[in-house]
């Protein structure tokens, strides 16, 4: 049924004018439409967005962004639903577009499964196996496997990118590469003796494979990292994983590092109250853990051997009173620097602080966005918190565009956004080369932004309807469009692979285009786009109804 829903709205949209005759419009725009008139330019966005909504809602890259993840519990949500959102920002280089569809299937005694290292743009990894969508094509080889775990003898569909992202069950994850106090290689990687065997790309696939709840789905993830080993980026500024996990039920938030040694991990987990919201913004978030409070808390076994083996805490301190902070022991900081960057801190802090500021005006009024968030000033942020009002899906959408409007930070205002107020901040320093102290703001919706989401998961509607509202491109000028748990298909549009080849097929280089022709004079279109997504948004809401 729900993919007849989908048929019927590709049918709906050819009545609407057809698809051939808005990719010859976009064809046309494409080569001519900086010659053209303002108001001409205006129409070509207004009918590029048109196409790339009315078309997907008809039927990454390894390279890791420094993501946004958020979640919003049941009572905290104005639906009743457990919300997990994500923005991919891996987009500074050519990514794997595709949202693959990968089946159900049964497993006979024995079987193994294969782990992969995804590799950068496309393909992420090739094993027809795995998916068809993922079989070889145009002469690619197989991937080969850097290992083998057991395989069980049932694994459930799900919906997958760079990260595994809603299974056929409601279970939902999204995604936050964060910092830690250690690094591991891969184990196929012999120049630095790679130990590891998981990132957390197969990490969250084997989660939905096998799981219907998250707690489940951390309690699988810890004991394949810490049996295996874990590596993220070979860096510590990126060397842990953060991610939000979400059921029809409970919201938790789970966080994973490589263990000192490079051949193992540390992990923990932690509960959201169900009427508080979490944001991760490339930090981890969990302070202190009652390690007694197993309704509320997770962690591995050799979490705490390791951090007072490595004298990262106060031992009598712990014994005494018990206190562990897992962001202050495991977090990422430069802790012998002699001259601390202000700037480190902001970078996390100041989307968790908006996030936080739009939801709650108690924190909003208390709380200095001028400090960063790092280990040593981690108290002054909270890990969660009870938003003022219940959160709607169009609340979180709007934030997951936002650029600071409003704000001491807005980046539509000042000389850096030109006579058009441009948000956009590109990044161009590269390592090594001479460069400027500070940095633009960071803000929740970057140019580099390649898809992002928002999985709702309830109690009170079948599986196979719980949905995942997908959107392509940068979030602030973006439109999500519902794809169901139980959902097996997506429109060709949704299925074009490679952000580096242009096609009037894609629905993402529509997004794209809208997104990139923005740039030439942002606040004389932003009116015009924001009234066409907002139509088109409310469209696709009265189609999922």
């Amino acid at each position: 049924l729900v993919d007849a829903d989908v048929v019927l709205l590709l049918a709906r949209v050819s009545r609407r004018g057809g698809c051939a005759a808005t990719e010859r419009f976009l064809f046309f725009a494409f080569f001519f439409l900086s010659t053209m008139a303002v108001g001409l330019v205006r129409l070509g966005l207004g009918v590029a967005l048109f196409f790339a909504v009315l078309a997907a809602s008809g039927s990454v890259s390894f390279v890791h962004g420094k993501c946004s993840a958020i979640g919003v519990g049941k009572l905290a949500s104005a639906d009743g639903t457990v919300m997990v959102a994500h923005t991919d920002d891996a987009g500074n280089d050519a990514s794997d577009l595709r949202l693959v569809r990968v089946p159900a299937k049964d497993h006979k005694p024995g079987a193994t499964r294969p782990v992969y290292r995804p590799q950068d743009g496309y393909p992420r990894f090739v094993d027809g196996n795995r998916s068809p969508e993922y079989a070889p094509q145009q002469g690619q080889e197989p991937s080969t496997p850097i290992g083998f775990i057991d395989q069980v003898n049932h694994t459930y569909a799900y919906w997958d990118q760079e990260y595994g992202m809603m299974n056929e069950h409601q279970l939902s994850i999204g995604e936050s590469t964060c910092g830690s106090r250690t690094v591991a290689y891969p184990i196929d990687d012999k120049d630095h003796d790679g130990k590891a065997l998981f990132g957390i790309e197969e990490l969250s696939k084997i989660a939905l494979e096998r799981c219907r709840t998250a707690r489940c789905a951390i309690k699988t993830m810890g004991d394949l990292a810490c049996e295996f080993g874990f590596f993220a980026e070979p860096e510590r500024a990126d060397g842990g994983e953060a991610l939000v996990i979400g059921d029809k039920e409970e919201l938790w938030v789970f966080h994973v590092m490589p263990s000192p040694d490079g051949a193992h991990a540390i992990w923990a987990a932690q509960k959201i109250p169900d009427d508080h919201v979490v944001m991760i913004a490339n930090d981890f978030v969990i302070q202190e853990m009652d390690l007694n409070d197993s309704d509320n808390f997770l962690y591995s076994p050799n979490m705490v051997h390791i951090a007072a083996d490595k004298g990262w805490i106060d031992t009598l301190d712990f014994e005494e009173h018990g206190h562990f902070n897992f962001f202050k022991t495991f977090g990422f900081e430069k802790r012998h620097a002699k001259h601390e960057n202000p700037l480190l801190g902001l970078y996390s802090g100041r989307r968790m602080w908006r996030f936080y500021s739009l939801l709650n005006a108690e924190y909003s009024a208390a709380s200095d966005p001028y400090i960063g968030y790092t280990p040593k000033t981690s108290s002054l942020y909270p890990s969660s918190l009870q938003p003022d009002q219940k959160v709607s899906l169009k609340q979180l959408f709007g934030i997951m565009g936002d650029h600071y409007e409003g704000t001491p930070f807005d980046l539509t205002k000042g000389i850096a956004a030109g006579p058009f107020g441009n948000p956009n901040r590109f990044e161009g320093h590269s390592a090594g080369e001479p460069s400027i102290k500070g940095g633009f703001e960071r803000p929740i919706s970057i140019y580099r932004g390649t898809f992002s989401f928002v999985c709702q998961s309830s109690s009170d509607v079948a599986d196979g309807l719980g949905v995942g509202w997908y959107g392509q491109d940068q979030p602030s000028g973006s439109v999500w469009v519902p794809i169901f748990a139980a959902q097996t298909t997506l429109p060709q549009s949704y299925m074009w692979a490679k952000q580096s080849e242009f096609s009037l097929d894609s629905a993402w280089w529509a997004f794209n285009f809208v997104n990139n022709w923005m740039q030439l004079g942002y606040n004389k279109m932003l009116d015009d786009i924001s009234a066409a997504r907002s139509e088109l948004q409310e469209e696709a809401f009265q189609v999922h109804q």
